[in-house]
């Protein structure tokens, strides 16, 4: 199958090296650009809370690069969504992680379980992104559990000449497109080339990494999107 991929580069190359191992033709097409904050993220380190949570790889990217700077914090216990989010932060030396799947609501949940147990009065530190969803800080809330926000990354969007996505879309239609954030598969369905051919995704699956990102496939091709039960990448890929 033909895969168009739909995530930042670095990630992207990972992914397409799987698919072309199992057969398939992958094809890069990053809609976003990462740009980090770490003076912000160094400062939020150093103020008092009772534990850090991240919904996004992108935040562990950004935990990688302080490089040494790092190390004072890795016995923080850290709270993620996902089986691979959680092992790159085991491979970046934190010792005390601890994963939920599903989405950001699955994640508060299982941090109101630890709260349950005391913070002694401190909140919950979140990595975040500029753009984010929502679900994760609201449910927070919802179950009067103090958290304070760091937004220590942001994605740039990428701007692309009509003729460079009718050659990604059109002239070689798809098979597959795989989604692994909500802002990618909204930035996706926003592109110019479909309001110039409208046909180019009529055969086309959409494979969301959850529920919430499926949310964004528009009404007309929601038959087309199929969704991994838990936000991994490898069951993704299962999938086709």
């Amino acid at each position: 199958m033909r895969v168009l991929i739909i995530r930042p580069e670095l990630q992207a190359r990972q992914t397409a090296a799987k698919l072309a191992a199992l057969g398939h033709d992958p094809v890069i097409f990053p809609l976003f650009q990462p740009s980090h904050d770490l003076p912000h993220l160094i400062d939020a380190l150093k103020s008092n809370y009772s534990a850090l949570a991240i919904t996004s790889a992108e935040a562990v990217r950004c935990l990688q690069a302080l490089g040494a700077e790092l190390q004072p914090y890795r016995s923080q216990t850290l709270f993620t969504v996902g089986r691979s989010t959680a092992r790159m932060a085991v491979d970046l030396g934190f010792t005390h992680v601890v994963a939920a799947a599903g989405n950001g609501h699955d994640l508060a949940a299982l941090v109101a379980g630890y709260a349950a147990g005391g913070m002694g009065g401190k909140p919950i530190l979140y990595l975040a992104g500029h753009k984010r969803s929502g679900i994760f800080e609201e449910t927070l809330r919802d179950n009067d559990i103090d958290c304070v926000t760091a937004e220590i990354y942001d994605m740039e969007p990428i701007p692309y000449t009509l003729e460079e996505q009718q050659a990604r879309l059109v002239n070689r239609p798809v098979d597959a497109v795989f989604f692994f954030s909500r802002e990618n598969a909204k930035a996706f369905f926003n592109l110019d080339v479909f309001r110039q051919s409208k046909e180019a995704l009529r055969k086309t699956l959409f494979f969301c990494l959850s529920r919430n990102i499926a949310e964004a496939v528009p009404e007309a091709l929601k038959n087309s999107a199929v969704i991994s039960l838990n936000p991994d990448e490898d069951e993704l890929i299962d999938l086709l």
